[in-house]
């Protein structure tokens, strides 16, 4: 049993306990009609602590691509850990912000696909190559930087990954407004509507 389900079954025998001692212990009612209203209690402590399937649940179950989405979504949430880890062990500080706020965006856009999860397939390239290419990168930045190797070549690498870093959140923002351009174009599309009906009725 998962701890989840423990701590359902707990508080609603916790719950179902409490109402039984008090109206038949403390306040003498009948056992039986005690009894009754406690297995209530627990049932419907039961239904309000089940968690509720989200978003991203209910789209993947209905998706004739289910198991494969699932596990998209799945590696990417594992993939921005790794860039989040390999970003807090660079040393250099103004690096590490940059790392951090690449991160801090593929966050945004994750979070915004679990939301959205019928944009999923439009977002195939970032759950499934920048995060993992990312994370790759940095641990590589980290390694050299632990070796403190100072060869041409390695200083080249850390360089061109700082120069780098600043562009590829720009990318991830760019990924992100472009997910959400749907959305903000139904909304524009009932200003307008909107504002037709007003005009028709005047009230603008």
């Amino acid at each position: 049993m998962k701890k989840r389900q423990k701590r359902q079954l707990f508080w609603s025998l916790a719950g179902a306990a409490g109402v039984f001692g008090v109206l038949a212990l403390a306040l003498r009612w009948n056992y039986f009609f005690s009894a009754a209203l406690a297995v209530g209690v627990y049932f419907g402590l039961w239904l309000l602590l089940t968690p509720r399937p989200d978003l991203l649940t209910l789209y993947v179950a209905g998706h004739p691509d289910a198991a494969q989405l699932q596990e998209m979504m799945e590696e990417a949430a594992l993939d921005l850990v790794h860039v989040k880890t390999a970003a807090g062990r660079i040393g250099d500080s103004q690096t590490r912000q940059d790392a951090a706020a690449l991160a801090q965006t593929g966050d945004r856009i994750f979070d915004y696909l679990k939301d959205h999860p019928e944009q999923i397939p439009s977002a195939h390239r970032f759950l499934t190559y920048y995060l993992d290419t990312v994370g790759r990168v940095l641990d590589q930045y980290v390694a050299h930087q632990d070796a403190a190797l100072s060869t041409a070549e390695v200083e080249a690498f850390q360089q061109k990954v700082r120069q780098t870093l600043p562009g590829l959140r720009v990318g991830f923002e760019n990924q992100l407004a472009r997910l959400m351009a749907s959305g903000r174009f139904d909304a524009e599309a009932d200003l307008q509507v909107m504002e037709s009906l007003l005009k028709m009725e005047g009230l603008s």
